[in-house]
């Protein structure tokens, strides 16, 4: 009842203010609905092809609210392709001196191998002169690919035209066609959706897993009523304050948390609300004044949140919440109230509606199911025993609905597009074009002399004592550095950015709490830079169990300086893969962390990093991200303050500020051709012809497998011939994702056996009826019937079965761009809203499916949108 009221009042918002608005085109006759759903009544149509005012999408782009012809509403967003500058759209139309014209339409994917280098097809239309009839064709391209985070596209380059087929056109006229073509494909970057290649390839490029991940339940509390978790790095270990006699904080927790040596009582600030205990596994009450050695903190950057809470004020109407402790990485589920269960529509599922965690309930078995982390658990009860369930999930969670509030989910259920989309887009390669004039630099500090351990199963170690990942091969270090390898000849340099990386290093195992630096590579060398790039490895995020997952699993001990005199105990944190409430966001394609509930700074690793420097701690710097982003996982090493949120268009090469490391995107975009805007809607060939956007309808256009060109018109599906356009059947796995890819991966064993052994079965049939007269005359008598039959009815060819899912993809890629562009504004987004009492009063605002910021506020709630 609380999201039906929710969904209404925002859709009204909706449809009565003028929202902002941009123009987008349906791919399909659709309803035009009343609010955000099937469920709701059809108050138009909208015919394929019209234009309508786009004015904001729920966070995974399903639905949408729009303007037709002055008529607001809401339509599936799979069925709307978005025009802008941003989204450049298809088809495209090139002219050449002669007057002829070429159009182009989306191209459909074959491979991406590497995603470095993409073969597609594409289907295109000539004209040999302004009066002439068209001709149908595809084209096979192959060109170098840069993903560009600003844009969210992929940035295309070096064309080269590896086919041409054009089955009307005679030898001599292909050939010349061939030349043409050749001359006419950009010679500058153009753009295509990240989103959309991502869903084209995500049914036919098959990913493997990584091996050595684990999936050990975490400790899972739950409450009914506000409630906060409060997690130490193993045993907590408290520092004194420089400055202040008699204070000691709690250095391995990304809490404020305080003690005196008067009275040994510890102090734990909540926003600005404090509460006091005897020890930090005890219970916690309200603090109604604090010692004066808390109000004499230093006026620095680490203490400011902590001054600004001064004096101490009361909890209000939500009340003292509740404290959990652990001193290994936890999770919290909290709910408002008993669990509402609300039915999952096609499913035996339900799903917990007051709450910010993803909690379903099987009534079938009475079993509860929690994504954490990427991963799922089950349990019979809230209260545990809890069992790691992702390769055994029932089949229910692949049939939850595109177009409900927790539809993010279906991105960590194996076999949905979902889960292949996530797990392609986790592999392709954020680079960056790195000079090596020795402008591009790093420098090391060690609490005192450099400390090395061994990396079990190589015989390479690793710096435990640095605020840098410093890897020995040999005689030489290797240092990363946000997603650049540097080599030097000591462990304290200099260092010069690294041409090559041994092999060894990409052995290291995930049981090392470095294993993140196996995922930055070098991709390319020129003779004054080197590409290099990282996949979303190096963030912590993994392709395991058929799904993708935060964190390797793996409880790996922080590190500390107990040796070093220098006055503090250098604390060195290690990864987590729990205890920071991550969660999957399908619209960035990252990991995001969310709930005050998990800390003022989002997780266990957000504690204090020291700095050997400085000689001081480096408190929450290392997540908090340019911006104050703290809503998302950032790229970060946690054992030091360096960090870059890996959200929307920044990404780890962002950190270093400098024009000598260049984005590969933007490199790409920029150093292609004279525009700037790398061809987003228009390019130059080699021949100096310009390449402009097509208008209106024909986007629906395919290039086949078979070498044809396919379209779908009026919900027909139709062949180009010499003739014209002929209907054909519509291909058989129209709609249908992953089907074939399963059904032939779960049977290729046993076709191989049947396909070895039919000459040996076809004898052995064939001596049975020799050796047996009656079956001799019954095949006989079946030919000759066969013979004098009537001929049958000729059969409608069938379209090649890649056209349906090239056509599924497109939209679904449709729907993610839409989910990435709309997804990010700061207005409630309809069909997902939560508001869940508790955790100490800060308002999450982002989208739980597409959101960022976290915005201060006393004793109030989150809200999940």
């Amino acid at each position: 009842m609380m999201r039906k009221l929710l969904v209404l009042s925002v859709a009204s918002t909706f449809l009565a203010g003028n929202v902002l608005a941009d123009p987008a085109v349906m791919t399909a006759a659709v309803n035009l609905r009343s609010g955000p759903g099937t469920g709701f009544a059809a108050v138009g149509n909208v015919p394929e092809g019209a234009q309508v005012d786009l004015k904001e999408c729920d966070a995974s782009g399903a639905w949408c609210a729009v303007d037709f012809g002055g008529e607001n509403g809401f339509v599936s967003g799979r069925y709307l392709s978005q025009v802008s500058a941003e989204t450049p759209t298809w088809p495209k139309t090139f002219t050449a001196d002669s007057g002829a014209t070429l159009t182009l339409f989306q191209p459909q994917v074959i491979d991406w191998p590497n995603f470095t280098k993409l073969d597609a097809l594409i289907a295109a239309e000539l004209k040999l002169s302004k009066d002439s009839q068209p001709v149908y064709g595809v084209i096979g391209v192959t060109a170098k690919t840069v993903a560009d985070d600003e844009t969210d596209n992929i940035a295309l380059t070096d064309f080269q035209t590896t086919a041409v087929y054009f089955s009307t056109l005679d030898k001599e006229q292909l050939s010349k066609l061939a030349l043409g073509v050749g001359r006419i494909m950009p010679t500058d970057p153009i753009m295509v959706s990240q989103d959309r290649l991502a869903a084209s390839l995500a049914d036919y490029k098959r990913l493997n897993d990584i091996s050595g991940l684990k999936a050990d339940p975490p400790p899972i509390f739950t409450s009914e009523t506000s409630a906060i978790l409060v997690q130490t790095d193993g045993k907590a270990v408290l520092s004194p304050v420089k400055g202040v006699q008699g204070l000691s904080f709690v250095v391995n927790t990304n809490w404020d948390i305080f003690q005196t040596d008067a009275d040994k009582a510890f102090y734990l600030r909540s926003e600005k609300n404090w509460l006091t205990a005897s020890s930090l596994d005890s219970e916690w009450t309200e603090s109604d004044a604090l010692p004066p050695e808390i109000s004499s903190l230093p006026d620095d950057d680490a203490w400011k949140d902590v001054k600004a809470a001064l004096p101490a004020m009361q909890f209000g109407e939500s009340g003292v919440p509740r404290v959990f402790y652990s001193d290994v990485p936890a999770e919290l589920l909290l709910f408002e109230g008993k669990p509402a269960l609300q039915k999952v529509p096609g499913t035996g599922l339900e799903w917990a509606s007051n709450t910010t965690s993803d909690v379903f309930y099987r009534p079938f078995d009475t079993t509860w199911y929690v994504l954490l982390s990427g991963r799922w658990f089950s349990a019979p009860s809230l209260d545990g025993p809890w069992t790691f369930a992702t390769p055994n999930l029932p089949a229910d969670f692949q049939n939850i609905p595109q177009d409900a509030p927790y539809y993010a989910v279906r991105a960590s259920v194996p076999g949905t597009s979902e889960s292949a989309e996530a797990r392609l887009k986790a592999s392709i390669p954020q680079m960056a074009r790195v000079a090596t004039d020795g402008t591009v630099k790093v420098d090391v500090a060690y609490s005192g002399d450099p400390k090395f351990e061994t990396i079990d199963g190589t015989s390479l170690s690793y710096a435990v004592n640095s605020n840098e990942q410093v890897i020995k091969v040999g005689e030489k270090y290797f240092v990363l550095k946000d997603g650049v390898w540097f080599v030097g000849d000591t462990p304290i340099g200099p260092f010069e950015v690294a041409k090559a990386v041994p092999d060894e290093v990409y052995k290291i195992p995930a049981s090392s709490p470095v294993y993140n630096v196996t995922y930055v590579r070098v991709y390319d060398t020129e003779p004054d830079a080197v590409w290099y790039g990282y996949t979303a490895g190096y963030l912590g995020v993994y392709l395991a169990w058929d799904a993708l997952v935060w964190g390797t699993g793996w409880a790996y001990r922080p590190w500390w300086d107990f040796g070093w005199a220098g006055g503090y105990w250098p604390y060195y944190p290690r990864p987590v893969t729990y205890g920071v409430g991550a969660f999957y966001n399908p619209a960035f394609g990252t990991f995001g962390r969310y709930g005050y509930a998990y800390g003022p700074y989002r997780g266990i690793a957000g504690g204090a990093a020291y700095n050997p420097r400085t000689g001081t701690y480096v408190r929450g710097g290392a997540v908090s991200g340019p911006a104050g982003s703290r809503g998302f996982v950032a790229a970060f090493n946690p054992r030091t303050g360096n960090a870059v949120a890996a959200r929307g268009g920044t990404n780890v090469y962002g950190s270093w500020g400098t024009a000598a490391v260049k984005h590969g995107g933007e490199f790409a975009r920029v150093s292609g051709g004279s525009t700037g805007n790398a061809a987003g809607l228009h390019w130059h060939s080699s021949s100096g012809d310009r390449g402009f956007i097509a208008g209106g309808k024909g986007g629906d256009i395919y290039a086949g497998h078979d070498g044809n060109v396919y379209r779908r018109e009026n919900g027909e599906w139709q062949k180009h011939t010499p003739d014209g356009w002929d209907p054909v059947n519509r291909p058989s796995t129209e709609g249908l994702k992953n089907v074939g890819e399963q059904f032939a991966s779960k049977h290729a064993e046993a076709a191989d056996r049947i396909r070895q052994n039919a000459p040996e079965r076809a004898q052995n049939i064939q001596d049975r009826v020799e050796k047996n007269p009656a079956a001799k005359d019954r095949v006989q008598n079946r030919v000759q019937n066969g013979q004098n039959a009537a001929p049958r009815q000729q059969v409608r060819e069938q379209a090649p079965d890649n056209l349906g899912l090239d056509r599924v993809a497109r939209h679904l890629g449709n729907q993610r761009d839409l989910s990435r562009s709309y997804g990010r504004r700061d207005i409630g987004q309809f069909g997902g809203g939560r508001q869940i009492g508790g955790g100490g009063g800060r308002e999450f605002s982002g989208s739980r499916g597409g959101g960022g910021g976290f915005h201060g506020g006393g004793g109030g709630h989150f809200r999940r949108r």
